[in-house]
């Protein structure tokens, strides 16, 4: 497990899935660990926003590490974040997809759930 993964999850079990009954899993395979985070963090708090140079869970978490201006970059070319403002970022239906199975995965190795979106 990554040194962070513990942080993306609460200890309480879970039994469903948060993908859809027929919904296909995504290849979370080709992001990188902060890119999963990233999309993760995301996904829990409804949006990231730019603070001092990084970007941060719209919930304040301080479990949770910064974001890079980079992966955000990456993740908004890549069609699974859009930018609103230059100082809010938020998950693109693809960028959903990407999350909840990247969650999905998590909950699944860990017998944990991620929160949900506030």
């Amino acid at each position: 497990m990554e040194p962070n993964d513990e942080d993306l999850l609460s200890n309480s079990r879970c039994s469903t899935s948060l993908l859809g009954p027929t919904e296909p899993r995504a290849q979370v395979d080709i992001l990188s660990p902060a890119k999963r985070e990233a999309l993760i963090a995301c996904l829990e708090s409804g949006s990231l926003h730019r603070h001092c140079g990084a970007w941060v869970p719209a919930i304040s978490d301080q479990r949770r590490r910064r974001v890079s201006g980079v992966t955000i970059a990456d993740l908004a070319r890549d069609g699974m974040l859009t930018i609103e403002g230059r100082t809010t970022a938020r998950l693109t239906a693809r960028g959903s997809w990407f999350a909840r199975t990247a969650a999905d995965n998590l909950m699944m190795s860990s017998g944990a759930h991620v929160r949900s979106p506030q």
